[in-house]
Parts: C-alpha cells; sequence; structure tokens
C-alpha cells in the first residue's frame, strides 16, 4: 500500500473513532442510549483491543515504519507529528469522562428499574 493510501485510511480510521468518542461523552452528558452508542462503544473496543495487541502502538503506525524502513515515527495521518503523538493523551481523558458518565447513566436507569417493581 502506497504511504499516501496509508494516510487516507488512517485519518478516516481516526475520525470515526474520534467521532465515536466524543459522542460516548455526549451520550454520557445528556443521558441518551442506544443503536449509535452501541456502535461507538464497539467501535472504542475495537481500538482499545487493537492498541493492547500491539502494545500501545497503532497497527498502521507500526505498518508505516515498515514501509518506510524506519524505526522512528513516521507520518501516517494527515495531522501535523505533533497532534498525531497527542492523539492518545488527548482522547484518553475525554473517553474515560465518557464512559464514566454512560456508566453512570445505566447504572441509574437499572436501579429506577428494579425500585419500580
Amino acid at each position: 500500500m502506497d504511504l499516501f493510501w496509508l494516510k487516507v485510511v488512517h485519518t478516516l480510521i481516526a475520525a470515526v473513532n474520534a467521532s465515536a468518542v466524543f459522542y460516548i461523552l455526549y451520550c454520557g452528558f445528556r443521558d441518551r442510549h442506544g443503536r449509535w452508542l452501541n456502535v461507538s462503544l464497539v467501535i472504542l473496543a475495537i481500538e482499545l483491543v487493537c492498541l493492547i495487541i500491539f502494545r500501545g502502538d497503532c497497527p498502521l503506525q507500526l505498518y508505516a515504519r515498515r514501509h518506510t524502513g524506519s524505526d522512528a515515527h513516521v507520518s501516517d495521518l494527515f495531522l501535523p507529528d505533533w497532534m498525531a503523538l497527542k492523539m492518545i493523551p488527548f482522547f484518553t481523558p475525554i473517553t474515560l469522562v465518557g464512559l464514566g458518565l454512560v456508566a453512570r447513566n445505566e447504572w441509574r436507569r437499572r436501579k429506577r428499574r428494579t425500585s419500580s417493581r
């Protein structure tokens, strides 16, 4: 795969992941649930599994390094390098807040269902 197309694919994946994270956060604040929240949670779970399997490295970054023969970071997104390198530290707290809010809302929803019986 040409490095240009790798950047296109990786940028699209990053945009979908970012959208999923912000949608989870939105659902947490607005107490929303449903199909799109579930889709977003699955997208986030897939990303997490990939990061765990590859020990914190994105598999597409590893592919880009192998493709270019470099051991250092290779620009594999249509973002400035400084921004690409900060994506995980930026999105981690947002994700944790969103997941915490969604979990809290689900706990409250279940509590209301059991107390109304």
